[in-house]
């Protein structure tokens, strides 16, 4: 495993972590900017290969008269409000009416990259980086339960929920479950999402570790809350499986 490590300043350890479960997002209210609900979270939808949410599919029954369709809203738009501990988006009723909404049917985890390039396009953000022709999309809540393998194509466990960084969108972490890999009980661990891997055949996230790696690794203790864990503790778990912090961007590395 190549040490890529890259160690953030002093002043960063110990500050509060942004962390928010994938599961928990589904459902979270919707403001506008003057502090009233109008929507709801339905889903998140994962970019795979990017690591980071690329849309929050939005309810926005009864928002100044629109009824209850869902829109797919690049989570760039979306402000995490601490105070309300929800999000806020800055839509106008027209801009809604306009926008791309999924239709019945739809899946927006098989979008194509016209498809996200127009949602991308329409509300004026900067759309996630794609490689090839097809979009690498996929809705969480799918990710939730997906199978995990070992590099020889052995199932050696699953993702529990992913850890996702409120203001970024960036995936921190994929909790994996690993009941029974190599005589290790149902422990669980938060893996970098940079170290796993999607493949389609079979449908699921290869993992490169062994077994005395795992055995070392750091892992969530009886009542621990992720969600609530610290920057410096993020920091171990990266340390230890030696990746770049997802908090700091690749131009940072100098």
């Amino acid at each position: 495993m190549a040490t890529i490590t890259q160690h953030a300043p002093t002043a960063a350890r110990g500050t509060t972590s942004s962390l928010i479960a994938s599961d928990r997002v589904e459902g979270t209210a919707v403001y506008d900017a003057s502090g009233k609900r109008i929507a709801k979270i339905e889903q998140l939808v994962i970019d795979k290969a990017g690591g980071r949410v690329a849309y929050a599919v939005l309810s926005f029954g009864g928002f100044l008269g629109i009824g209850a369709h869902h829109y797919p809203i690049p989570w760039s738009m979306l402000d995490f409000d601490e105070k309300l501990g929800e999000y806020r988006v800055d839509v106008a009723e027209e801009q809604l009416k306009n926008a791309p909404k999924i239709e019945q049917g739809d899946g927006w985890d098989q979008a194509n990259l016209d498809r996200d390039e127009e949602v991308y396009g329409y509300w004026e953000q900067p759309g996630p980086q794609q490689q090839g022709q097809t979009s690498s999309l996929i809705a969480s809540d799918c990710v939730e339960g997906m199978p995990v393998y070992d590099v020889h194509g052995k199932r050696i466990g699953k993702v529990e929920r992913l850890m996702i960084d409120k203001v970024t969108g960036e995936i921190a972490y994929a909790i994996l479950s690993f009941g029974g890999f190599l005589g290790i009980g149902a422990d669980h661990y938060p893996i970098p999402w940079s170290m796993l891997t999607y493949n389609e055949k079979p449908d699921g996230f290869q993992l490169d570790i062994t077994e005395e790696e795992l055995k070392n690794a750091p892992k969530i203790e009886p009542g621990e809350d992720w969600e609530k864990t610290t920057r410096a503790r993020n920091q171990d778990v990266y340390d230890y499986w030696e990746v770049r912090y997802y908090w700091i961007d690749a131009s940072d590395l100098g």
